[in-house]
């Protein structure tokens, strides 16, 4: 479970791996790792800009780092047209759309809706990207907001228009293979469901190149 906090990474997970930077930490509880969020969250400058921590009880260890917090579920998408991606400012970020997730709603139907509500296009889902958790305060209340991200492709964006109440002040198709100006101006929770996302968009091209050789190759006996 990968959980962003100002910008920086926690990171927890159940098996020995290695890391190039940040810190490096084995954890027997929950407690251990909310001392270390307490400290990200309340430092200007903090110590480093990420931290792993291996556990022994995954399971049990992520139930009571949750349980610290009030969890939002939300829902949204990386919506493709062509060789094009779309972002939406908010709040002076660029980011992607998303939103809560209505009692009862389905995870792909809250997607939908929020790039409806939020940009005014339509879309069809192709694929599940994956997940992310970030933390944030309000009211003073710690909440730790899930979001489910959906591969997108555009129907029609003929109504393109940000959602001024939700605090989006533009939208803009970016370079699928070069959003590099958007994402020096986001967070890391969207870089790394972007960087994801990538890496799933190579592997449908190699293998489907992988397959277009296979069958182009003359058979010999």
């Amino acid at each position: 479970m990968q959980i962003f906090t100002n910008e920086v990474l926690i990171n927890i997970f159940d098996e020995p791996l290695e890391f190039s930077e940040g810190v490096y930490a084995k954890a027997s509880t929950a407690s251990e790792i909310i001392r270390v969020y307490e400290q990200i969250k309340s430092a200007i400058t903090p110590l480093s800009r990420q931290y792993h921590f291996e556990v022994i009880d995954y399971d049990k260890v992520v139930q009571d780092f949750k349980s610290h917090f009030k969890v939002i579920k939300a829902a949204g998408g990386i919506v493709t047209k062509k060789d094009k991606i779309l972002f939406i400012k908010r709040l002076g970020k660029w980011d992607f759309p998303k939103g809560k997730i209505d009692k009862g709603e389905e995870e792909e139907t809250a997607a939908v809706r929020e790039v409806a509500e939020e940009c005014g296009v339509s879309t069809v889902i192709k694929s599940k990207i994956g997940t992310t958790w970030h933390t944030y305060l309000q009211g003073g209340q710690d909440i730790l907001k899930k979001t489910v991200w959906f591969e997108m492709e555009c129907v029609d964006d003929t109504n393109l228009k940000p959602q001024i109440e939700e605090d989006i002040s533009a939208i803009a198709w970016g370079k699928l293979y070069k959003a590099d100006k958007y994402l020096a101006n986001t967070y890391q929770s969207i870089r790394s469901i972007y960087q994801k996302f990538l890496m799933k968009k190579m592997k449908k091209l190699l293998k489907a190149n992988k397959k277009q050789n296979k069958e182009a190759s003359p058979y010999i006996a």
